[in-house]
């Protein structure tokens, strides 16, 4: 069926938990947290389809009040088909801040990246391959060796972040340059740009309450690929929950629930996926797990931020 296609299209790794990945959905998102923060993620979607996708993540950020903006780093490793095909990916991030009034900032985001794309090409199993009478691999494929196994590039992403002590607004774009990925040499395959627009508002009882509820959502769109999170996230002494819903263009994809912790510095969370699509029995849904330590949320950090009249952000983040 493949072969009568004249494209192929995919998007970039899905996480869950998009608020406890800032620096993955919008490098605006760097220092907003003052820090020094540092965040791990882990998701393990489809385990029951031979461990499809298995993506990793760790990165850190913090505020510097000497350039008025955020600084971070982070490393990404995305594998697909149990290392078929792999993406390793380093990124520095940088973010500058502009105080708009009293309870609102602006931040402006960049960030720069270099990437490694890798395919185990003696493990593909073409069509061609295969005996149509006993169903095994009996022969060596037709189809045209790759140029090269590993690609190396650079990429850019960008962003913006209005956010206060309830709101937060902001659209990430990445793949500025759109870098072509091909392993054949001679060919060109780009990567198409990402543009995420996420929004968030946390209501609370008081300036003092614990208590919170945070709806949210998140609207995607790269090449052809459009997807929508909607959802809300609430929370009560040190416990966190969350109810979400990813949808994508025909294709209603996943209930997801989230559960967590938040107990000072530090506060983890975990997410399971619900899938509604045709998918829904064979996948065996999608596992998400978040730690993070933000050293900003010290009592004596938060002091320094009330002296220093710090534009606050919201508990979720």
């Amino acid at each position: 069926m493949l072969s009568f296609c004249e494209s192929a299209k995919t998007q970039d790794a899905e996480f869950s938990q998009f608020l406890n990945n800032p620096l993955y959905l919008n490098p605006a998102f760097a220092g907003v947290g003052i820090g020094p923060r540092f965040i791990a993620n882990f998701r393990n979607q489809w385990p029951s389809i031979n461990n499809a996708y298995t993506t990793y993540t760790i990165s850190y950020d913090q505020d510097i009040e000497k350039i008025n903006g955020g600084i971070g780093l982070s490393a990404f490793s995305d594998k697909q088909g149990s290392g078929l095909y792999s993406h390793l990916q380093f990124t520095g991030f940088y973010s500058y801040q502009f105080k708009m009034n009293k309870l609102y900032a602006l931040k402006l985001g960049i960030s720069s990246s270099y990437a490694q794309k890798n395919i185990n090409y003696d493990q593909f199993i073409f069509t061609d391959m295969i005996d149509p009478n006993s169903v095994t691999v009996t022969q060596s494929t037709n189809e045209s060796t790759p140029s090269f196994q590993s690609k190396n590039y650079v990429d850019f992403a960008a962003g913006f972040l209005v956010y206060s002590k309830k709101l937060f607004f902001g659209v990430g774009v990445k793949h500025l340059s759109q870098p072509n990925i091909s392993f054949y040499d001679g060919e060109k395959s780009t990567l198409p740009v990402r543009v995420a627009l996420h929004f968030g508002y946390e209501f609370k009882k008081n300036k003092r309450s614990k208590s919170f509820f945070a709806p949210n959502f998140l609207l995607i769109q790269q090449g052809r690929f459009r997807q929508l999170n909607g959802g809300v996230m609430a929370g009560t002494g040190v416990l966190i929950a969350g109810l979400n819903y990813r949808y994508t263009v025909n294709n209603p994809d996943a209930f997801i629930l989230i559960f967590g912790i938040k107990n000072g510095v530090f506060k983890s969370a975990y997410s399971y996926d619900i899938t509604t699509s045709g998918l829904s029995g064979k996948s065996g849904g999608a596992h998400e797990i978040s730690l993070a330590i933000n050293l900003g949320d010290q009592k004596s950090a938060q002091k320094k931020r009330r002296l220093k009249r710090y534009t606050e952000c919201p508990d979720i983040l």
